[in-house]
């Protein structure tokens, strides 16, 4: 029986970082964007893309516009019925693109003796618990909305660890075309997996994508199968912890965007 416990405990630890849920942005469904109005968008965390399933703790996240090369931080509302959280943005000029971001300074998710905690590894061995391992699940969104063809603001880099830019404007992006973005890990070439999907493409199954692909040297590309809202998926796993907080540090990040 210790056996199968200790078994269950590492199938648990190697599995629960890569499904967590993952972070992204949507525009309210009666959103429509005008220069110096209010324009209403949600943060959604799901297994399922664009298919919201919990509300985020507000303290972990933060959300808003990239405005003249700097982050404008929004007043965020948590929205139970609806599962997302609520914020409003007003952009000022309309001659471009514009940017939206989510960050999610995650969680620690230990495995212990009894199970998963949230917590770091100090403070649960505090508590009497044995730690085999701890996570930090840190998470970013990006999504470009009012693209133009002769406009460069979708192409900004916003610094995030974990951080998909756009090479192909996405006003001009086509189906049955590749869409090409470079992806930077701590501000280098990033090389790994990336998945994509579009909103839609699968309601039922969680953790289910359109596309796959990797990218190398920091280069991916994925190919438009369809119109709608697109998002292009990034992970990062095992890198460095902190002593007495957590083991290791996993990335994610979301590129969102609409094909026409």
């Amino acid at each position: 029986m210790k056996r199968f416990i200790f078994i269950a405990l590492i199938l648990s630890l190697s599995i629960t970082p890569a499904f967590s849920h993952e972070l992204t942005i949507k525009a309210k469904p009666e959103a429509v964007m005008k220069a110096g109005e209010p324009f209403y968008v949600t943060v959604q965390s799901a297994h399922k893309f664009i298919v919201p399933e919990e509300v985020e703790v507000l303290e972990r996240v933060k959300a808003g516009i990239i405005e003249d090369g700097k982050f404008v931080e929004s007043q965020l509302e948590g929205d139970e019925k609806n599962l997302c959280i609520n914020f409003t943005v007003t952009p000022k000029d309309l001659s471009g693109s514009v940017m939206l971001v989510a960050i999610k300074d995650g969680e620690t998710w230990s495995i212990t003796n009894e199970g998963g905690k949230t917590g770091a590894r100090k403070d649960l061995e505090a508590q009497g618990l044995k730690v085999l391992r701890s996570t930090k699940n840190d998470k970013y969104a990006k999504a470009i909305f009012n693209a133009s063809h002769d406009d460069k603001n979708f192409a900004q880099v916003v610094g995030h660890p974990l951080e998909i830019i756009p090479v192909t404007n996405p006003a001009d992006a086509k189906v049955g075309e590749y869409f090409h973005v470079k992806i930077l890990l701590n501000g280098q070439p990033y090389t790994g997996p990336v998945w994509a999907t579009y909103d839609g493409f699968v309601t039922e199954y969680e953790n289910t994508y359109a596309y796959y692909t990797e990218a190398e040297n920091g280069e991916a590309h994925v190919k438009i199968t369809s119109p709608g809202l697109w998002g292009i998926r990034a992970y990062q796993g095992g890198l460095p912890g902190v002593e007495g907080d957590y083991d290791a540090l996993t990335l994610r990040a979301f590129l969102l965007f609409n094909v026409k």
